[in-house]
């Protein structure tokens, strides 16, 4: 089959059948060129399983066009690899569906690179589960967008860990909510820098629970202004 495929024009490819697509061996999907693999309809994508994904390279899965890449099925998002997400640029990243975002595997988000990560809406953040949140690298929490810092749930924001909170940017520590404030628990204030400490809002400081307020060290005290002590 494979041999045939390399000789098969681009309408050709169009007009496979889903049942001879669901037939192709490993060998057949290497046969495909960059021309031939795009040429797949949306349809036939949304016909292919885990199998059929765990047989595409990852050169076929970076050329994989938006509007492809949103009729995966949730079974195989999740069964895609590491490398396989990697390949695709940020442009395909920001088109998965909420539900698709969801289905992330812990592993698929913590090795997103820093840009594919930032390509995410702040819908698609917000649909990100509390295990999810918690595998964001620091790496990754450094380079977050305010806008997506600020989408995020109280229950969200109670999974981050303290040396995620540490590592977000002082920008991203004042998009923070006073909602969201509120649902810092003391592990988390006690890990915050003196820097994101003088960067709340007072309404934000004076959401901060009495455990979280009594987690706060002299220097995070002493990195108050006047008008954060007095509010």
């Amino acid at each position: 089959m494979a041999s045939l495929i390399t000789n098969l024009a681009t309408d050709q490819i169009a007009a496979l059948s889903t049942s001879t697509l669901s037939r192709l061996t490993s060998e057949d999907w290497a046969a495909f060129s960059t021309d031939q693999f795009q040429a797949l309809t949306t349809s036939q994508f949304a016909s292919l399983g885990t199998r059929a994904f765990s047989q595409i390279s990852t050169a076929q899965f970076a050329v994989i066009e938006t509007q492809d890449l949103r009729v995966l099925n949730t079974a195989v998002v999740r069964s895609l690899s590491t490398a396989q997400l990697g390949a695709l640029g940020t442009a395909q990243v920001g088109s998965l569906s909420t539900n698709q975002v969801a289905t992330l595997t812990t592993s698929q988000v913590n090795n997103l690179s820093t840009d594919n990560l930032n390509s995410l809406g702040t819908d698609q953040f917000r649909a990100l589960n509390s295990a999810n949140i918690g595998a964001i690298s620091t790496a990754q929490a450094s380079a977050l967008e305010s806008a997506d810092v600020a989408a995020l749930a109280t229950n969200q924001v109670a999974q981050l860990s303290s040396s995620q909170l540490g590592a977000l940017a002082t920008a991203n520590i004042e998009a923070l909510g006073s909602q969201q404030v509120a649902a810092l628990n003391s592990r988390q204030v006690a890990g915050l820098g003196t820097d994101q400490v003088a960067a709340l809002e007072t309404q934000d400081l004076r959401a901060l629970n009495t455990a979280a307020l009594r987690a706060l060290s002299t220097a995070q005290i002493d990195a108050l202004g006047s008008a954060q002590i007095q509010g």
